[in-house]
């Protein structure tokens, strides 16, 4: 008990007790043991946290320079980068993922805080000079206010840094409610931002349930706007409560992503890709490639070497550095799981490799095998439903058009991949598939420059490049008339 991590909720620059007694605790997904406790909010948490945000906005910090807030983000990343190890491990051990991408998602958070650092210095306007000689037109950008943002648990600081550091680089005051079992790293990482300098009350955390505190945030009258990164049935859920006080509203939500893969493609890289698409973070992520569409006359061939580095993959605990497939998230999610598969399997599907709870050295956790799924339909509740496991289902295909149709059949539309070493193939294809990302000869590999979103149910609005930022400002039109004479129905008035 000695090792378990205690917080409270972040506001105003300090920890600060829940207005309640309650605590929700933390257990590893991967051996039991109990991790860490979390302050469980409420109402009254919330609106402290509001305040102090209110105050700081206030007391200045959206007047203050971009090279001002540019020198404050990338003082924080330099801490991320000092503290490292300790981010990573927490990040491992709540949910449940291998050491070494933690590692990893810590320092895309840092890249992701620089970037953002470098657009502070450039949020630009307009001068619109063709109005008359006596008008002249601005166009400007502010911060839009307090921003309330909703992260998940499965990649708990990256998907913030998604959203955090585009918000203080605009000028916004945020308050952050991450999920109830993975909050460890963002309520880190608060107190690191006040170490940088960040002003107090900027930067605010409140622990606790979607239903207490999530649904708090959405509905308070004094957040101007809601980023949120979860499910398409809670996104349409904010979208609702939202509603009441016409609150901006940035959604990133669930995927079904395909990889299309032809006969013509680097057949080693494509392996390579399949399978780093499903596997990672045990395929509990939004962008995974959990549907491969393969040419028939290579699916053999290729199904039998991705069987082969499939069974290759090592399972174990998070933090050993030799882990590739870790724990899922929590018992229920791990039923869930097994339910897509078993289903699959009655409406006909084959299962190749996987399929069933990991046991013996294991048993204690909730481990799920690689999984792979052939002979799958594309009227199968598999084929559309979102597993957000390591489950891959393949589908075969004969033609190129009949490709794109399968990949584009779903609501969903976040990512899409595709191998080929045809290049007009490629760019005629990315431009008919239905996502807000297409990787060709690549899969999950992106840079901050690039705006990530969806089509479809999977969202609203864009994170990280320029239009990440952007999602966080308000525009203004400003007129001035330059003299002091107004036109009045055709007359002119002296003031």
């Amino acid at each position: 008990m000695a090792d378990v991590r205690r917080y409270g909720h972040y506001v105003g620059g300090a920890e600060r007790k829940a207005a309640s007694a309650g605590t929700i605790s933390r257990h590893s997904s991967a051996h039991g043991g109990l991790l860490a406790e979390f302050a469980a909010g409420d109402q009254r948490d919330v609106d402290a946290a509001v305040e102090a945000a209110r105050t700081a906005l206030a007391s200045g910090w959206s007047a203050t320079t971009g090279e001002g807030r540019a020198a404050i983000l990338n003082a924080l990343a330099d801490l991320m980068v000092a503290n490292l190890e300790k981010l990573a491990a927490i990040e491992a051990e709540e949910v449940g993922k291998p050491v070494r991408f933690a590692r990893y998602e810590i320092m895309a958070a840092v890249q992701l805080t620089r970037y953002a650092a470098a657009l502070a210095w450039q949020i630009s306007g307009e001068a619109f000079t063709n109005l008359g000689d006596d008008k002249l037109g601005l166009v400007t950008r502010e911060a839009c206010g307090v921003v309330g943002l909703i992260t998940p648990w499965n990649f708990p600081l990256l998907t913030l840094f998604q959203k955090l550091p585009y918000a203080l680089a605009a000028g916004c005051a945020v308050v952050v409610k991450p999920s109830e079992m993975t909050s460890g790293t963002t309520l880190e990482v608060a107190a690191l931002a006040t170490q940088a300098g960040l002003p107090l009350g900027v930067f605010n955390v409140v622990t606790g349930t979607g239903e207490a505190v999530g649904n708090a945030i959405v509905a308070h009258a004094d957040i101007d706007m809601i980023s949120f990164t979860g499910s398409t049935r809670v996104g349409k859920q904010i979208l609702r409560d939202a509603a009441g006080t016409v609150k901006r509203v940035a959604l990133e939500l669930g995927g079904k992503a395909a990889n299309i893969v032809f006969a013509d493609a680097d057949i080693d890289a494509a392996l390579d890709g399949v399978l780093f698409g499903f596997m990672l973070n045990q395929g509990q992520e939004c962008v995974a490639g959990a549907r491969l569409l393969i040419e028939s006359s290579i699916a053999p061939m290729f199904l039998e070497q991705l069987t082969r580095r499939t069974n290759r993959l090592k399972i174990g605990l998070p933090l050993d550095e030799t882990t590739d497939i870790a724990s899922l998230i929590h018992e229920a999610h791990l039923q869930s799981v097994q339910s897509h598969v078993d289903v699959a399997v009655q409406e006909g599907a084959q299962l190749l490799t996987g399929g069933s709870r990991v046991g013996g050295e294991f048993a204690e956790g909730f481990f799920f095998p690689p999984t792979i799924l052939t002979n799958v339909q594309s009227d199968t509740k598999i084929f559309h439903d979102e597993v957000f496991g390591p489950v891959l289902t393949v589908t075969t295909f004969e033609t190129a058009e009949e490709a794109v149709s399968l990949a584009n059949d779903t609501v969903y539309g976040l990512a899409n991949g595709l191998w080929t070493k045809d290049v007009d193939k490629a760019l005629s294809l990315s431009r008919q598939l239905r996502s807000g990302t297409v990787f060709v000869n690549t899969y999950l590999e992106t840079a901050p420059q690039l705006p990530f979103g969806g089509y479809k149910q999977s969202g609203l609005g864009r994170e990280n490049g320029l239009d990440g930022l952007l999602e966080f400002t308000e525009i203004k039109s400003t007129v001035v008339k330059l003299g002091a004479r107004l036109p009045v129905l055709g007359h002119t008035l002296d003031v």
